[in-house]
C-alpha cells in the first residue's frame, strides 16, 4: 500500500535498489510469546524508546488471574504496559491494556523494585540502583506518578487506532497510548529476516516541522496539579535546556570526538541531572557489562563560592555493595587531581573554572583519558565474568 514503510536491498555496484518482501510473522513461524516478546524484552529500543523492562508475563494481581505481556519504566518514571500482538491486534487490545494500567496505578516503589529484582534475578538494592539510574535521579519520587500503554503489532484494527487517537486527544499533556507497528521482512536472496519498528500513534516529531509563535517552555507530566507534579515539572523545565546542560552536552561531544569506535560511549544523558548541591551528566555503553547504567561515567559540577566558577569531578559509577567490583587492584596510569581508586569505584577532581571553552576542553581531555584507559579494563573484567555485572 502506498505510504507504508518499505525496505530495500542496495547493490552499490550496479546502483540497483531491490524491494525486500514484507511478510507475516505467522508465515515465518514466529510466535507472539516465544519470539516477539523475547526480542522486545532483550531490546526494548525496538519500540523506539529508552525503556527499562521490569517484568515479563506479570500476573501478580490480587483479584484477577490476568497476565500482561511486558511491564517497563520510561525515563520519566511512568509505568509502561506493553501489549504485543503478532499479525493483528484484534478489536479490543486497548481495553485489555487499559485494565492493566488501572490495576497498576497504586503500585508502590517497593513492589516495583521487587518486580525488577525477580525479573533480573538480582538483589533489591541492585534493582533499586538500576531504576534510579534509568530515571537519572537521586531518588524514586517520580516512580509511577502516571501510567501509559504501548501496543505493538504488525497490523492495527481501526477500532484500536480510533480509540487510541480519541483517548490521547482527551488526556492533557501526554499520550496515554502509543501504537508501534512491527513489520517483518524476509530476504530470500540471503535467507535473512528483518524487523522494522515504527511509531504510528502518536505521530512522532510533528513539532519539529511546525513553525509557531514562541511562548516559552511548558511541561505537563500526567496532567496532575499535585505539588509533586508541579515540582517535577519545574525541575525538568529548569534543567532541560539551561546553561549547565548545554555545557555538559558539548563537553560530552568533545570528549568522544576522535575516540575509536570500540571504546566510544554510545549512550549519553539527555540533560544535566540535579543532585544535592551539584549537577551531573552521564555517558556509558549499551553493551554488557555497562548496559542500562549498570556502570557509567559521570561528570559532576559543583558550584564554587566564587560567582561563576564550578568544580568538576569524575566518577566511574557502578552497583553498590557486594555486586561492586573492587577496583583497588587496577594500576591506573592517568594522572589526575585527587584521584582515588577503591572498592567504591574510581573518582577524581578535574579542577575548577567557568563554563567556557577552556574549562570544557580541560574536562573533556581528562575524561577522554579515563575512557581510553578504563573502558578496555572494564570490558575485560566483564568478559572474565561471562558478561556479569562488574
Amino acid at each position: 500500500m502506498s505510504g507504508q514503510p518499505q525496505l530495500f536491498r542496495i547493490d552499490p555496484e550496479n546502483k540497483q535498489a531491490e524491494a525486500i518482501e514484507e511478510v507475516d510473522f505467522a508465515r515465518l513461524g514466529f510466535q507472539e510469546r516465544r519470539d516477539i516478546q523475547e526480542w522486545v524484552a532483550a531490546n526494548p529500543s525496538i519500540l523506539g524508546e529508552d525503556l527499562l523492562i521490569i517484568s515479563k508475563e506479570f500476573s501478580g494481581f490480587d483479584r484477577t488471574a490476568e497476565r500482561l505481556d511486558l511491564l517497563a519504566l520510561d525515563p520519566e518514571g511512568k509505568v509502561v504496559i506493553i501489549e504485543l500482538k503478532r499479525d493483528d491486534t484484534g478489536t479490543d487490545v486497548h481495553w485489555q491494556a487499559i485494565k492493566y494500567a488501572s490495576y497498576l496505578q497504586h503500585t508502590k516503589e517497593d513492589a516495583i523494585i521487587r518486580m525488577l529484582a525477580d525479573y533480573q534475578k538480582v538483589s533489591e538494592p541492585e534493582a533499586r540502583y538500576q531504576i534510579v539510574q534509568h530515571l537519572q535521579a537521586d531518588d524514586l519520587s517520580a516512580l509511577n506518578h502516571a501510567q501509559r500503554i504501548i501496543i505493538a503489532s504488525h497490523r492495527f484494527a481501526p477500532e484500536v487506532t480510533s480509540a487510541a487517537l480519541w483517548l490521547n486527544g482527551n488526556v492533557p499533556g501526554h499520550s496515554l497510548i502509543t501504537c508501534v507497528q512491527l513489520i517483518p521482512y524476509h530476504d530470500p536472496a540471503t535467507n535473512t529476516h528483518y524487523l522494522q519498528g515504527s511509531t504510528i500513534i502518536p505521530l512522532p516529531g510533528v513539532e519539529d516541522y511546525v513553525v509557531s509563535v514562541g511562548e516559552g517552555t511548558r511541561i505537563n507530566l500526567g496532567g496532575s496539579n499535585s505539588s509533586f507534579a508541579v515540582k517535577l515539572n519545574q525541575a525538568f523545565a529548569r534543567n532541560k535546556d539551561d546553561e549547565v546542560t548545554h555545557f555538559l552536552r558539548n563537553m560530552g561531544k568533545l570528549t568522544v570526538t576522535g575516540l575509536p569506535e570500540a571504546i566510544r560511549p554510545n549512550k549519553t544523558s539527555r540533560w544535566a541531572g540535579d543532585g544535592s548541591g551539584f549537577r551531573y551528566y552521564h555517558f556509558w555503553y549499551s553493551r554488557p557489562p555497562w548496559g542500562n547504567w549498570r556502570l557509567s561515567y559521570r561528570v559532576n559540577l559543583y558550584q564554587e563560592t566564587e560567582p561563576g566558577y564550578w568544580r568538576a569531578g569524575f566518577e566511574l559509577r557502578g552497583y553498590p555493595g557486594d555486586a561492586q567490583r573492587d577496583f583497588t587492584g587496577i594500576e591506573f596510569p592517568v594522572e589526575c587531581l585527587e584521584c582515588r581508586i577503591d572498592s567504591a569505584g574510581i573518582t577524581a577532581t578535574v579542577g575548577t573554572g567557568q563554563l567556557d571553552e577552556e574549562f570544557k576542553g580541560k574536562i573533556a581531555g581528562v575524561v577522554r583519558k579515563f575512557v581510553e584507559e578504563i573502558t578496555p579494563i572494564v570490558d575485560d573484567l566483564g568478559n572474565e565474568d561471562d558478561g556479569s555485572v562488574v
